[in-house]
């Protein structure tokens, strides 16, 4: 049992979605004071927002919950509120999920409207989300082919009519695959996370012409999503001392620059 799930679900009160728009709206408002360029609002993937707007987990009858317009007004509130506390070049992405993947999502329409509503109140990024964690369709494992959701990006291109760039997501993790969707105008940009965990230097690596020494991603889960769900330390199969550079990273780099010989144990066969 993932610890995520212990959890039982209530019905949250209007003072708490006014608290909770509040909260958005700060901390984009502190991102912003640190010095970052711009926040992703998550409304995707099964999450709070997506919650709201999917009539599979809004059962609500009050101005919140009913109608599709009553379902999207958190998510377009909160895009609204964040916009009024930031200054106008501060990048607001939102992560909108184009298929949910589960019964009671989103049809297609709603999700065309509802993108073209985020963009008229602030978005200045819309991001591809897809599926729902509880969604039995693979979107994110290993068997699930290279760039396979790119089209339902290029979809949204070609049928909402947007200002704001589109960004294609799920299983890229490398330079070639990202360079092809990109050149064929499936989307303006394209987003990766977990192969950052089994290469931090992949950007810099494909920038200099070195895409074959990139440490690649193999969409296991195994360390990084599977750990989160459990409350543990995200880390990478592929490259374990991701998660504990202040500790692992940091002892072997000093052995390293003291000209220590490091102890290696190399289990198994194949590239070893």
């Amino acid at each position: 049992m993932y610890a995520f799930l212990v959890f039982t679900p209530r019905e949250l009160s209007h003072q708490g979605i006014l608290e909770t728009i509040d909260d958005y709206a700060r901390c984009a408002r502190l991102a912003a004071e640190a010095g970052y360029d711009g926040v992703e609002i998550m409304g995707s993937e099964g999450y709070l927002l997506n919650q709201f707007i999917a009539s599979r987990t809004n059962r609500r009858s009050d101005e919140w919950g009913g109608s599709y317009a009553n379902r999207t007004k958190l998510a377009l509130e909160v895009v609204r509120r964040v916009r009024l506390e930031v200054q106008p070049e501060f990048v607001i992405i939102f992560r909108l999920s184009l298929l949910d993947l589960v019964p009671g999502g989103s049809d297609w329409p709603e999700v065309v409207a509802l993108a073209k509503e985020l963009e008229a109140s602030g978005v200045d990024i819309l991001n591809t989300g897809i599926g729902w964690h509880e969604a039995r369709v693979p979107t994110i494992a290993t068997s699930v082919p290279r760039a396979a959701f790119s089209w339902v990006t290029r979809k949204l291109k070609l049928e909402a009519d947007l200002g704001a760039p589109l960004v294609a997501t799920n299983r890229f993790n490398t330079p070639q695959v990202v360079e092809e969707v990109l050149a064929r105008g499936d989307c303006d940009l394209v987003s990766m996370a977990r192969p950052f965990l089994a290469d931090p230097e992949l950007v810099a690596k494909a920038a200099r012409g070195e895409a074959e020494r990139i440490n690649t991603c193999i969409g296991c889960n195994q360390a990084c999503l599977d750990h989160t769900f459990k409350m543990m330390t995200a880390s990478c199969l592929v490259n374990p001392i991701a998660g504990y550079e202040t500790d692992l990273g940091a002892a072997v780099a000093q052995k390293v620059a003291q000209g220590e010989a490091l102890k290696v144990a190399v289990v198994g066969a194949g590239p070893a």
